[in-house]
């Protein structure tokens, strides 16, 4: 089972929200991982917001 972490580089550009909204949302100031979101599945669209991320913020476990 696949994990994601978001580190304090974040921007909140929402980036990966556009880019897998099963899997990433809006937290205060960052993106946060749905604690429900079934990584695996979505492991494309995953792969695509972390390609997508402009800081690099975004690893996949």
């Amino acid at each position: 089972m696949s994990t994601i972490t978001i580190n304090d580089d974040c921007i909140g550009c929402e980036a990966c929200v556009g880019n897998c909204p099963e899997v990433f949302e809006m937290g205060d100031d960052k993106a946060v991982v749905i604690a429900s979101a079934d990584i695996d599945a979505n492991i494309e669209a995953v792969n695509e917001a972390i390609d997508g991320c402009p800081v690099s913020a975004i690893e996949l476990v």
